[in-house]
């Protein structure tokens, strides 16, 4: 997980959000019946450089995951407004953008996941707790998660107590973040980057952390976080440097 900096909302979201809905009753088919969703979620692809906010999974696909076999095994999910703060528990902030982000999955049913498999937004649902809810809003959340070649992602061992790691694997756990699917994913993709970097030259891996962290026509590489890690102080240099 990284943070999501959010930009001014579009003017369309932005009309409506300056009359807030009061109640879920009046904020569920008045989300439901707002006809501009199109641009909003295009504007939250951006600020979240083609990534999904929860998975960092490529939301079009477009760098694609390959088996050792070179066979595609990701593919293309689609994506989905996601309320961080539900509306039913803060129907004012259904129009506010800074409560909306891009969560993978458009239709669950339609592109043939099973239900182990569901993840981010369609599996988190209505749930949210302020105070043990790790969101890509939150300006640490990368603090909270370590990721591991086997694909799993876990609570980071540095938290400070086991108030913070209950939170992370909380997250972790309401999320699906270890869904089988996404753990096969995150292990092919982590495993091949380890190996480059074990087969590289010291001076090469400037240009594997570049390559691997920046962005390319405004995307950025699935599991952003992940690799950043992997890559250690090297990747911590890049990504400060350009600012992610």
């Amino acid at each position: 997980m990284r943070t999501i900096k959010k930009r001014g909302a579009d003017r369309y979201l932005a009309q409506r959000h300056a009359n807030p809905p009061q109640s879920y009753e009046i904020a569920l088919p008045a989300w439901e019946n707002y006809r501009r969703k199109k641009e909003t979620k295009i504007l939250c692809i951006s600020e979240q450089y083609g990534l999904c906010g929860y998975s960092q999974i490529s939301l079009n696909n477009k760098f694609p995951i390959l088996d050792e076999s070179n066979e595609e095994i990701s593919r293309e999910l689609g994506a989905h407004l996601e309320h961080v703060e539900p509306k039913s528990l803060t129907p004012q902030k259904t129009f506010d953008h800074n409560n909306l982000i891009a969560s993978a999955i458009d239709d669950a049913k339609a592109r043939h996941l099973i239900y182990k498999d569901v993840f981010g937004g369609h599996a988190k649902l209505s749930w949210f707790n302020p105070t043990s809810f790790i969101s890509p809003l939150l300006n640490n959340c990368q603090d909270y998660f370590h990721y591991e070649t086997s694909g799993l992602v876990v609570p980071k061992e540095s938290l400070p107590n086991r108030r913070e790691k209950a939170k992370a694997r909380l997250t972790i756990y309401k999320l699906n973040l270890n869904a089988p699917l996404l753990v096969n994913w995150r292990k092919i993709w982590l495993e091949a980057l380890d190996t480059i970097i074990d087969e590289a030259e010291a001076e090469a891996l400037i240009h594997i952390a570049n390559t691997e962290l920046l962005p390319t026509n405004g995307e950025l590489r699935p599991f952003h976080s992940a690799q950043r890690q992997l890559l250690g102080n090297i990747g911590e240099r890049v990504c400060e440097e350009y600012g992610l």
